[in-house]
C-alpha cells in the first residue's frame, strides 16, 4: 500500500514537470519511507493518546530518533514486520516493562548506562538501505557518540533535579531500544561495508 502511494505521487510529481523520469525510483523510495514513518509515529502516538502516556512517548521518540538516525542497526524486512514489531515493542514496554522499571530506577539506570556505553563502543552499523560511504560511516559514528553522550547528560542532570520518573524511564527507553537495535542489526550481519 505504501509503495503505491509513493509510486502515484512520484507520477504525478514526473507529469507536473516536478522531477525527471531517472529520478522517480528514488523520489519514489524517499516518499515510501516518509509515508510509512508517518503510519508507524501516527499509530504509535494514538496508543499513547489513549494509554494516558502521550507526553512520555514524545520524549521517548524524540531521544530514540535522535540516535536512530545516526547509528542504523536493525531494521525488518518489509514495513508490515516494522510496523508490527515497533508497536509490539511499544505495547510490551507500556504494559509490562515499564511498570516494573517505575518500581526499580536503579535497574533501568543502569540498563541505560550499559546501552550508553554499547552505542559509544559500537557507534554505528552502516545497514544496506543506508549504504554509506566510509567518510559518512565514521561521520554517522562521530555523531552517535556526540548524542549519546548529550542524551545521557541530560537524562543524569534531570534525575538528579527530581524530573518525574516517568519522563526519565520513558527517554532512557528510547537510548536503551536504539543499543538493543544497534547491537541486533551487528549480530544478525546486518552490515554492509563500507565504499571509499
Amino acid at each position: 500500500m505504501t509503495e503505491y502511494i509513493a509510486n502515484m505521487l512520484t507520477k504525478n510529481m514526473y507529469m507536473d514537470g516536478l522531477i525527471k523520469e531517472s529520478e522517480e525510483s528514488i523520489y519514489s523510495y524517499s516518499i515510501q519511507l516518509i509515508v510509512e514513518k508517518i503510519i508507524g509515529f501516527s499509530a504509535i502516538y494514538m496508543i499513547a493518546l489513549f494509554q494516558g502516556y502521550f507526553f512520555e512517548t514524545v520524549l521517548f521518540t524524540i531521544s530514540l530518533s535522535n540516535l536512530r538516525k545516526c547509528t542504523g542497526g536493525y531494521h525488518a524486512n518489509s514495513f508490515r514486520g516494522c510496523f508490527i514489531g515497533t508497536v509490539s515493542i511499544y505495547l510490551i514496554y507500556i504494559k509490562l516493562i515499564y511498570p516494573y522499571l517505575l518500581n526499580n530506577m536503579k535497574i533501568n539506570m543502569i540498563i541505560f548506562l550499559v546501552s550508553a556505553m554499547a552505542i559509544f563502543v559500537l557507534g554505528a552499523v552502516n545497514h544496506p538501505g543506508m549504504d554509506w560511504n566510509k567518510e559518512e560511516f565514521e561521520e554517522n559514528k562521530k555523531l552517535a557518540r556526540i548524542t549519546v553522550f548529550v542524551e545521557l547528560l541530560v537524562v543524569i542532570a534531570l534525575t538528579y533535579l527530581g524530573m518525574v520518573e516517568k519522563y526519565i524511564l520513558f527517554m532512557s527507553f528510547g537510548m536503551i531500544l536504539c543499543a538493543i537495535l544497534l547491537t541486533l542489526g551487528k549480530i544478525t550481519g546486518q552490515e554492509v561495508k563500507c565504499d571509499e
